[in-house]
């Protein structure tokens, strides 16, 4: 198995990956998921790991869209 095959498994199964972990969750969904907790005095270091966990995840599918040829 060439060393370009491997790499395109890899991206596909970490894209597959992504996309079954965050299901149902889109860009206005969590933002009003965010929002809740918010009102709902969930703690700031909550909505800290909240909002790093949304941007990793775009930071993640930005990278996998980039390396999927």
């Amino acid at each position: 198995m060439s060393k370009q095959k491997t790499n395109e498994g890899l991206f596909s199964a970490s894209k597959r990956f992504s996309d079954a972990f965050f299901d149902g969750l889109s860009k206005n969904a969590s933002d009003r998921v965010i929002q809740k907790a918010k009102k709902a005095g969930m703690p700031k270091d909550a909505i800290n790991v909240m909002n790093n966990i949304k941007k990793e995840k775009d930071y993640l599918d930005s990278l996998l869209k980039k390396y999927d040829n």
